[in-house]
């Protein structure tokens, strides 16, 4: 009766199969996939069966039919409602082994003494499809993303439970849906939600829960992915320069080494690297940043800087390191002018050392030598081997001129030898003379020689050159 007000919903709890040319359902208020009043399709016609000699054996060639598990109960008197139309069985009689419910013994299509209130039923183990697994985002999941997980099954046996688990056992979640579908969400996962994950439904009839088989499994796998961090070098007091190898700062500023990082991860530290192996200071991050600060820049700082941050997650360390950047502390400017000018100047006095050394020197070996002594004066000029490169040796200009003055003591007479075109002196001032002996047979000459030239040597300096520059002269009368 109910089936004819409302057909609609005797068609949605409807279960059919065809074997052997004659197809078989399951209907009926209450009915599922594999439970509900037993009808048959014959002549065009959908009709009931009788609940006459109806047993376990029968009902077990249904569910066969019908591609259910095993037969649990044969039902009789109507249990899933009375059906509508033509009685097309009755008294039928099953071995249990038959594939369609017609391959039975019965009395005929047709042939019956019921009537609708003793329509024959059927409760089968229900053989649940494999459900459904998928994962969201899929691929490559970060430490601390949110994941979802969603089941499905392909089924009218709705209100049911899907249950999550993972392969390993570790993991196992519940969740009831009145869909054929439901999502399992991880918030935030860790290394410790990673694993192989399936899904599975189960229901639960009059009997016993009914479970369908594991779906295929998915990999939950957690990375971190850690952006490279940048590095910035700033001076408060502005003694930064950007040059083609680096950035130069001027010794004695100061200067601070930033490091920063965009990341979900918002602990970790930074530590200040230099030359790729010595560790200046870490750091705790502080709003995805840390600072390094240098009062006093100095020779010592030069060389190459890097930023490494890292992260400790879920007992696990990660890092990433900046690009390198280049640091040479140079001189202040006006310091570096001075000593480019004081430089100069020592270049300037050495060179006109040198030069004065060298005309010195010209001056002496050109320099004619004058010996004055008491029997006159004699004149040479003495040339060194700079001046005469031709013969390789030195010589003594053969142009000497000597006047000498000879007194006699007792005659008083003078007598005056010349040579070389020199005139005599007119003054005997500058000689001195001594007396000859008692016999006037000779003469004993005293000769002094100075020497002059137009600088100097001090009077206590004594050299051997000295003993050259004086002339001693024995004349016999």
């Amino acid at each position: 009766m109910l089936c004819f007000f409302f057909p609609i919903v005797c068609l949605l709890f409807t279960s059919t199969s065809t074997a052997a040319g004659v197809q078989v359902r399951l209907a009926g208020p209450r009915s599922s996939q594999c439970s509900g009043r037993v009808e048959i399709y014959h002549s065009n016609v959908w009709g009931t069966v009788c609940d006459d000699n109806w047993d376990l054996h029968d009902a077990k060639v249904v569910c066969r039919q019908l591609g259910c598990g095993a037969a649990v109960k044969a039902l009789g008197s109507a249990y899933f409602g009375e059906g509508t139309g033509t009685i097309w069985l009755d008294d039928v009689t099953c071995s249990g082994s038959e594939t369609s419910l017609t391959e039975c013994q019965h009395s005929g299509f047709e042939i019956h003494n019921c009537n609708h209130h003793e329509d024959a039923g059927v409760i089968c183990l229900v053989n649940l499809p494999k459900p459904r697994i998928s994962i969201y985002p899929a691929g490559e999941v970060r430490w601390g993303q949110d994941v979802s997980i969603t089941c499905s099954v392909s089924t009218r046996d709705l209100d049911g439970t899907f249950i999550l688990e993972t392969t390993s056992g570790s993991f196992r979640t519940t969740q009831t849906s009145s869909t054929n579908f439901t999502t399992f969400s991880i918030l935030q996962v860790t290394f410790s939600d990673e694993g192989t994950y399936q899904c599975q439904y189960k229901i639960r009839n009059s009997l016993q829960d009914i479970t369908s088989p594991l779906s295929d499994s998915i990999r939950l796998s957690i990375t971190v992915r850690l952006q490279q961090p940048s590095i910035s070098l700033t001076s408060p007091n502005r003694g930064l320069a950007w040059g083609p190898e680096g950035v130069e700062v001027t010794r004695g500023n100061s200067f601070v080494f930033t490091c920063t990082i965009n990341s979900s991860y918002h602990e970790g530290r930074f530590s200040l690297i230099l030359s790729g192996s010595k560790i200046i200071d870490t750091k705790p991050v502080v709003n995805l940043s840390a600072s390094f600060n240098f009062p006093v820049a100095e020779y010592e700082h030069q060389g190459n800087y890097s930023c490494v941050y890292e992260v400790t997650l879920s007992g696990q360390h990660f890092s990433a390191e900046t690009a390198l950047i280049t640091l040479m502390v140079k001189l202040p400017l006006l310091l570096l002018v001075s000593s480019a000018a004081a430089g100069t100047l020592v270049l300037l006095l050495l060179l006109l050392l040198v030069v004065c050394l060298v005309l010195w020197r010209r001056r002496r070996a050109k320099h004619p030598i004058i010996c004055l002594t008491a029997a006159g004066a004699c004149v040479s000029n003495i040339y060194t081997r700079e001046e005469n490169e031709e013969e390789g040796k030195d010589y003594e200009n053969s142009d000497v001129v000597c006047i000498r003055k000879i007194k006699e003591q007792g005659g008083g007479g003078e007598e005056e030898e010349e040579s070389g075109g020199y005139e005599q002196p007119e003054s005997d001032e500058d000689h001195d003379y001594e007396n000859m002996d008692s016999d006037g047979n000779f003469i004993k000459v005293m000769e002094v020689c100075r020497c002059v030239e137009d600088k100097r040597e001090e009077e206590d300096e004594e050299t051997s050159d000295d003993e050259n520059d004086y002339v001693n002269i024995d004349q016999s009368l």
